[in-house]
Parts: structure tokens; sequence; C-alpha cells
């Protein structure tokens, strides 16, 4: 059995123009979970994700905070207790519409590393602080 506590986890903090912070709670190089990884996002106010895609499907649940999740689709009110699933290949991006820390539970199925999923956020906020 593995226990975690999100809040000793350090994580990292991805900078503007994506300013949050993620968690990665399990992976397979953390805590030696080879099967998924599970994830906290912690989107600052008035900041967001960048609009991307993952090779698999993300399972996304709203812990804290008020914001929306814009797809292809359209743009959509996300609240707690909202559950969205994303296929993969399939764009979105959320964003916190508040003053409030938007606070996100991700699970991916197969498994990131953690070094994989931070790496992914790191590389999108230099991006476009480079104007590509």
């Amino acid at each position: 059995m593995q226990l975690v506590r999100a809040w000793e986890e350090e994580g990292v903090t991805i900078p503007a123009p994506y300013n949050r912070t993620i968690k990665v709670l399990l992976a397979p190089d953390k805590h030696d979970v080879p099967e998924i990884t599970m994830s906290y996002a912690l989107i600052h106010s008035m900041s967001s994700t960048d609009s991307h895609t993952h090779d698999r499907p993300e399972l996304i649940i709203i812990v804290s905070g008020r914001g929306k999740c814009v797809t292809d689709e359209g743009e959509f009110p996300v609240e707690p207790d909202t559950v969205i699933w994303c296929e993969a290949n399939e764009r979105h991006q959320m964003v916190n519409t508040g003053y409030e820390t938007l606070k996100l539970a991700t699970v991916f199925l197969p498994a990131y590393t953690a070094e994989e999923n931070y790496a992914r956020c790191m590389e999108a906020a230099k991006a476009a602080l480079a104007g590509k």
C-alpha cells in the first residue's frame, strides 16, 4: 500500500504564462507505481494550462476552485465535483477564472513518469515565452 500526503509533496512550479504548481503523487518514478500517474495541478489565480493534447486519455477531477475547460467543441464551466474525461489526442485547456486556486486531480493510464509530466509542462511555458 502507498500512502501519500499531497501537502508534504513539494511539486514543480510552472512559470508564466501557465503559472501553476504540479505535484505528481504517484507514478513509475514516484512511489514506484508503474500503472498510473496521479497528480494534483494547482492552477493559480487568473492563470491556465496551455492548450494541449496527450497521447493517452486523462481523467480530470475538479477538487476546488472554479474556472472553465476549453476544448475544440467550446468552453465549459467547471467547479468542485466536476469530472472530465479527455480522450487521447483531444485538445483541452483548463483556465482559472477566479481568485481562488483551481485544484485538479489528474490521472493518466498508462502512466507517464513524473519527469515526463513535468518536462512537457515546462516546455510549453518556455515555448510560449519564446513566442512559438
